[in-house]
């Protein structure tokens, strides 16, 4: 039920969007910001589910949850970042969406980092 409410949310915007876009387009891409920022706040209880479940998991299993940790922090960045990205893109901003995907993969690059290394030592450790 709540993808309809997210399709209707997204349909008026861009009919609004849409309408307005000839006559004042700074309104259009302020309109098309914010139902963006709408659909996303409306779904973020949804991830929160999602990422209890997990701890949950996490907890009766042997796995380190800074692994689990480090695997959200990937997830939210990419979304953050694409987010972001399709928002400058929609603004007709196309360089600074493409900054901001560089932006996004160099900081998941670095956050990821300490797993790499973990992997790196678990296999110089199994070799002669």
């Amino acid at each position: 039920m709540d993808i309809i409410k997210i399709a209707v949310i997204g349909i008026i915007g861009m009919i609004l969007s849409l309408i307005l876009k000839k006559e004042h387009s700074g309104i259009s891409a302020l309109i098309s910001i914010s139902v963006g920022i709408i659909i996303f706040m409306g779904i973020l209880p949804k991830i929160e589910t999602v990422i209890q479940m997990l701890y949950k998991i996490v907890s009766k299993s042997n796995v380190d949850i800074e692994y689990i940790d480090i695997i959200l922090k990937i997830i939210g960045i990419s979304y953050i970042s694409q987010f972001a990205s399709q928002i400058c893109s929609d603004a007709g901003e196309g360089a600074i969406a493409s900054k901001i995907e560089f932006a996004g993969k160099v900081i998941i690059m670095v956050i990821s980092a300490p797993v790499l290394m973990s992997l790196i030592e678990m296999v110089l450790e199994l070799m002669p």
